[in-house]
């Protein structure tokens, strides 16, 4: 008995066990916890394996702390980033390509769907038109109905005029049953996007923001995402619906046409908030540097698979 609880004592013995232990039966973890508590162990080990020495690897004991740790962590609700280092130390805020892996994860987990129609419902506030509300569904064919604040509903035009909706992917702008074709290897659809950074990260966030792409393509999209570069992980934020969620911020280059001769060149800070347990977008603004402009704002209220209209 004295050698079976010292066995136990041993390996109940690493950061975070109390907790653990007295945290009893709890709800399912969120997935985004999951996810990252996952990628926590994944890259302690390939640390591990890849750089360590063999003669000069983290003893056992290390490597049952990360994972212990992690778990830890998903039993008591804790928060997923920072991450986890080896030796349960916490390490540097996790990158963006960390955290946009982790939600390749979490959106590869999402339930697939065969609805009629995908809604979205979006508000949008800029200078120009001040604040509005938009729902709109759409269907696989590409027409699109608009539902006014009060619950009107106005039709698509009849025929090839009222199909309009689609999504830019390099050169071509795909329907829903298009997107349905994409390859979901990460590596084969990063070709099918722009070589050029700012237009490839611009592309796959029009994609992530409101498009019906299936659980597995919208896994490779994370993932093409993650690897694309000018992002920085700024941590958990709240948007302007008082909503949690995780920024990612960049800065975009964009260029306004005003006829030849006249073409003003300016620089925009975008942020991007995610639900980490969802990996839906929540919002993003659109701040034009150097200039005393409110930033331009999208929160997406709703976006997803629809039964019927309205």
């Amino acid at each position: 008995m004295t050698e079976r609880t010292d066995e136990r004592d041993d390996l109940l013995d690493f950061p975070g066990a109390g907790e653990l232990i007295t945290a009893g039966d709890v709800a399912p973890p969120a997935p985004g916890a999951v996810a990252a508590a996952k990628a926590a162990v994944a890259r302690a080990a390939e640390r591990e394996t890849a750089v360590v020495p063999l003669r000069a690897r983290v003893p056992r004991r290390r490597r049952f702390l990360v994972a212990a740790a992690a778990v830890a962590a998903i039993a008591t609700g804790a928060a997923a980033y920072p991450v986890l280092d080896v030796g349960g130390k916490q390490a540097a805020t996790a990158s963006a390509a960390e955290f946009l892996n982790d939600m390749a994860a979490v959106a590869a987990d999402a339930p697939a769907t065969d609805a009629k129609y995908w809604k979205v419902r979006v508000e949008t506030v800029n200078g120009d038109d001040g604040e509005m509300r938009t729902t709109t569904y759409f269907d696989r064919a590409g027409r699109v109905w608009t539902v006014d604040e009060d619950g009107t509903v106005h039709e698509p035009p009849a025929g090839e005029e009222g199909k309009v909706k689609n999504w830019p992917v390099g050169k071509r702008w795909l329907t829903w049953p298009e997107l349905d074709k994409l390859p979901t290897d990460a590596k084969a659809l990063a070709e099918r996007f722009p070589k050029d950074a700012q237009s490839r990260f611009r592309q796959l966030v029009i994609m992530l923001e409101d498009s019906p792409a299936g659980p597995e393509l919208r896994s490779a999209l994370f993932e093409v995402l993650a690897d694309t570069p000018g992002m920085e992980l700024a941590g958990k934020v709240k948007d302007s619906k008082g909503r949690p969620g995780v920024a990612i911020d960049t800065t975009q280059k964009a260029t306004f046409t005003g006829g030849p001769g006249k073409d003003v060149t300016y620089w925009t800070t975008d942020r991007y908030i995610v639900d980490p347990d969802t990996g839906l977008l929540l919002e993003s603004t659109h701040k034009i540097r150097g200039q005393d402009i409110p930033a331009d704002r999208y929160t997406w209220q709703e976006v997803g698979p629809a039964d019927q209209i309205g």
